[in-house]
């Protein structure tokens, strides 16, 4: 995936793709190990709680994509049920069409149980990344969270919160390029309240709404949320991109929501002072906990961002991709602010006027 060429100087790279990645063999000729409807199962890409994604070969249209199985343990009588939420969350995820949100090809079930097929990414997400050390520019952070803002406001004016925004479901195609992935997941995850559990042993106990370290305080609260539920969770991501940890801590569920309740958040410009107080003062807003205070919307969040990005007048510097830092190019004054151009302008004009006093016949006249 090609960056912006204007951003790209702005960057840090991310680290280098693991060699499997770059894999050039045809995907009809890997090994097959199991076969869901028509894809043909090639290998593992990750397993999570809710189940499995494969690499897949689709047979039909001959192309590899990911498959992703949700197994949940379930009643026979509440199977059904849940099946058919999987699938209209699918149809509804599969009816977001935009650039950084991860495309969904198809949805079904099988023996494995249900699945969701969707486009085939390679990359690394936002967890895996910093898990491995990568620390993003100020500039770079704002971009890729700007970017997913926008995947964001586009989705809640299709009528879809997301629920479940962290690392972990911010994918990194390219150094700018995020895709956002898992819509739907988190309304799939509350599916064992069907049953009305509420053991201890209850997988999805700890995960509605969303995960607990990006849970805005009005889920933890077990209220209804809207889409500034997904702000907040932006937010928090944001924080910590830039800050290079979590803004919040905790060894066990009932700490982590104290901590999202109730604990001070140190300011992110006081934790890494690379990031201007500007832009701290956006990820503070974003992650407010009184709803009210925090931006009204995806999109107001992403024109913070954008406004912080493209206002600078040149005066503050950046960091390059080596230790020095380089100024931003400033955005050039419009052409018919410049004085060279007026100076020209005015000459032009009193060159014209002479001619005409020379050449006119009242003004020879005058002039003798």
């Amino acid at each position: 995936m090609v960056d912006d060429i204007d951003t790209i100087s702005e960057t840090r790279p991310l680290p280098e793709p693991d060699p499997a990645e770059l894999r050039r063999v045809p995907p009809e000729a890997l090994p097959t190990i199991g076969h869901i409807g028509r894809y043909a199962l090639k290998y593992v890409i990750g397993e999570g709680g809710l189940g499995t994604v494969y690499a897949a070969h689709d047979t039909l249209l001959s192309r590899l994509i990911a498959i992703k199985t949700l197994n949940v343990h379930l009643p026979a009588a509440e199977r059904e049920q849940f099946d058919k939420l999987v699938l209209h969350e699918a149809r509804a995820s599969a009816g977001l069409n935009h650039t950084y949100i991860v495309t969904v090809h198809d949805a079904g079930t099988s023996e494995q149980g249900s699945y969701i097929a969707m486009e085939l990414l390679k990359g690394r997400d936002l967890r895996h990344l910093m898990s491995m050390g990568w620390r993003p520019t100020p500039e770079q952070a704002a971009l890729i969270v700007r970017r997913v803002a926008d995947a964001l406001s586009y989705a809640h004016h299709k009528g879809v919160i997301h629920r479940d925004i962290k690392p972990a479901n911010i994918f990194m195609v390219g150094r700018t390029q995020p895709r956002v992935l898992d819509f739907g997941i988190a309304r799939i995850r509350q599916v064992e309240a069907l049953a009305q559990r509420d053991d201890d042993a209850s997988r999805f106990q700890e995960l509605i709404g969303g995960s607990p370290f990006y849970m805005a305080p009005e889920l933890v609260r077990r209220e209804q949320g809207d889409q500034r539920v997904d702000v907040y969770a932006l937010g928090v991501v944001l924080y910590e991109l830039l800050a290079g940890r979590r803004a919040f801590t905790g060894g066990s569920l009932d700490e982590i929501a104290d901590a999202v309740l109730h604990q001070p958040v140190r300011p992110v410009h006081e934790v890494n002072p690379e990031v201007p107080r500007e832009l701290s003062a956006i990820v503070a807003q974003a992650m407010h906990r009184d709803v009210s205070q925090r931006h009204r919307s995806a999109r107001r969040l992403s024109h913070a961002l954008r406004d912080w990005l493209d206002g600078i007048d040149g005066s503050r510097p950046v960091r390059s991709l080596g230790s020095e830092m380089a100024p931003r190019r400033s955005h050039r004054p419009a052409l018919w602010r410049q004085p060279l151009v007026w100076l020209l302008a005015i000459s032009f004009v009193g060159l014209v006027v002479a001619l005409v006093g020379v050449f006119w016949p009242g003004g020879v006249r005058g002039g003798l």
